[in-house]
């Protein structure tokens, strides 16, 4: 088995750590094993896993070519459905109506942008564009001056919720599919948008899935910059009983 400390020093070890950066994802991963071990090892589940990972290879090789012990394994394969368990166990309840309080803001939108910054020229295109004189990825490619240019104008799929500045969110949403905008100033830029497609988010499985990661990846982010700034933490909890 690979000894680390047979090539560096305890110091040296630490320093290559530092400097690589890799102390927080270090000790995120510390913490996602402590949760490991609060939630109760399913023997049978394991088996099965690890039939499944080693497939046609033997155990013995298998650890020997990682340099891992067989509780490395266990804890390799279970700590994703751990978490996975834990975060159902902590955040499940009331997951619906945290995605209901957000307002559509996971809401998914595709549109087109040009953005120019000259208001002639902005106004020009706007009427050209209502005439069909000029189609809307036709004169992205031509006279937008952001990257957009390069994918003839078109933005997305991505959350509305993310957009920026906030009011272009509430500019698409006034908007039919197909809808060109006049000409608005955001910023520095005179800007014309349409409307491609906006489709409702669904609490559905794969949302709740989503939903659940994001909140236990803000808790395993907290709980490493406590750990960082060496304030204490709250002691974890898994009912096992639930």
């Amino acid at each position: 088995m690979f000894d680390l400390l047979h090539f560096f020093s305890p110091d040296e070890a630490f320093g290559l750590i530092r400097r690589m950066e890799l102390l927080p994802r270090i000790l995120r991963r510390h913490n996602e094993e402590l949760i490991a071990q609060i939630v109760p090892l399913d023997t049978a589940w394991v088996e099965d896993s690890c039939n499944k990972f080693l497939a046609d290879n033997s155990l013995q090789e298998t650890l020997d070519q990682r340099g891992w012990t067989m509780r490395d394994l266990e804890l390799f394969l279970w700590v994703p459905e751990a978490l996975r368990r834990f975060a159902l166990q902590r955040f499940g309840p009331g997951l619906e109506e945290r995605f209901l309080e957000g307002q559509g803001a996971r809401d998914e939108v595709i549109y087109s942008l040009i953005r120019v910054r000259d208001p002639g020229l902005a106004r020009e295109l706007w009427i050209r564009l209502e005439e069909g004189e000029v189609t809307f990825a036709e004169a992205a490619q031509q006279f937008s001056e952001g990257p957009e240019a390069h994918r003839k104008g078109v933005m997305g799929p991505m959350q509305i919720g993310v957009l920026q500045p906030p009011e272009l969110a509430q500019w698409l949403r006034s908007l039919r599919p197909g809808e060109i905008s006049p000409p608005r100033l955001i910023g520095e830029w005179q800007v014309l948008v349409r409307l491609e497609k906006l489709t409702p988010a669904r609490f559905d499985a794969a949302m709740r899935e989503q939903l659940l990661q994001e909140e236990l990846d803000r808790f395993l982010h907290n709980r490493v910059q406590h750990l960082l700034a060496a304030e204490p933490l709250d002691e974890l909890h898994y009912d096992a009983d639930q």
